[in-house]
């Protein structure tokens, strides 16, 4: 693993840890304790202080006492900080008050600037759920950094119910969707690349053993041809829809190949290609009377017997 690679892990585990001793610091990154020493003196060199205490409880720990006075940015640079902070502040996410403890201490070394006025409306997790994951939001993120493997107890949201199952997962990436923590990576039981919801993790084990070669996957381009994060077969999905819907989805990007064409002041017709069957079913029955689906006709039959469903529930 680079040089940066294991510099990066160290300031990981040292935001975890209060104090943590060099050899233990070794171990975790499979080096030996002089180039821990070193990785201490290059992140020193970044502006990431590291102080060391001696003794039988003595170790590595992160110091937060670095004047920010120094750090010249430009009126735009510190709005756009602000901006940054009401959003995560508004939604709910990993590390949120660190962050805005953080962005504070760089805003009041500075002039200030003009009040801004945002709020990030997100139906996030709960305060439990998140004081939950917050481990292991830092230790699969030191697992993809190390290219280790992680073994998780996971479940699964099943059209018959909850499925428990032991995964082996080569993790490549986190990210937020909706609100909630994900991370991706190649299962080995599915034999492909899966989405995992860290609130729906049991128990995780972190693993000595590797993985060398990663699937090729791209993110992004998944995520781009998907409604959601379903990465399920490609419908062409062709919708009449009607006001008020009409104005609000031609003021969105539902899909980037997406094409509307008006019929008039009230109806527009509505094609994509696109993945996330499920997903895109409750897209559309949030719509209610508002929209009509045209193609494909499984998805027509399958929102049908879903508004039957519906309809037996209030008889």
């Amino acid at each position: 693993m680079s040089k940066i690679s294991n510099a990066l892990n160290m300031y990981f585990l040292l935001q975890v840890k209060d104090m943590m001793k060099i050899e233990k610091i070794a171990e975790k990154l499979e080096v030996s304790p002089r180039m821990v020493k070193k990785y201490k003196q290059d992140l020193e060199m970044a502006g990431i202080y590291i102080g060391s205490r001696l003794g039988r409880d003595g170790g590595y720990y992160l110091e937060n006492k670095r004047s920010l006075e120094g750090i010249h940015l430009a009126m735009e640079e510190l709005s756009t900080l602000k901006m940054a902070t009401e959003a995560i502040k508004s939604g709910k996410y990993h590390y949120s008050s660190k962050f805005e403890i953080l962005a504070n201490k760089i805003l009041n070394a500075h002039k200030p600037t003009d009040n801004v006025y945002y709020y990030n409306k997100v139906m996030g997790e709960s305060d439990e759920t998140l004081e939950k994951e917050k481990t292991a939001w830092i230790d699969i993120n030191l697992a993809i950094n190390q290219n280790k493997k992680v073994k998780i107890t996971y479940k699964s949201l099943k059209k018959n119910g909850l499925e428990v199952k032991e995964r082996l997962v080569s993790p490549y990436g986190i990210f937020d969707y909706k609100g909630a923590t994900y991370f991706y990576g190649y299962c080995g039981i599915a034999k492909d690349i899966r989405f995992f919801k860290l609130s729906r993790i049991i128990t995780y084990e972190i693993l000595e053993e590797k993985f060398n070669e990663k699937i090729p996957f791209n993110f992004e381009e998944v995520l781009e041809k998907s409604f959601g994060i379903y990465n399920d077969e490609l419908i062409e999905l062709k919708l009449k829809i009607y006001y008020p819907m009409s104005e609000i989805v031609k003021e969105k990007q539902i899909a980037k190949n997406q094409r509307i064409t008006i019929i008039d002041d009230n109806t527009i017709y509505f094609q994509a290609e696109i993945k996330g069957y499920t997903e895109i079913k409750t897209w559309i029955m949030s719509m209610g009377s508002s929209v009509e689906v045209l193609e494909p006709v499984k998805l027509k039959k399958d929102i049908f017997e879903e508004i039957n469903k519906i309809i037996n529930l209030y008889k």
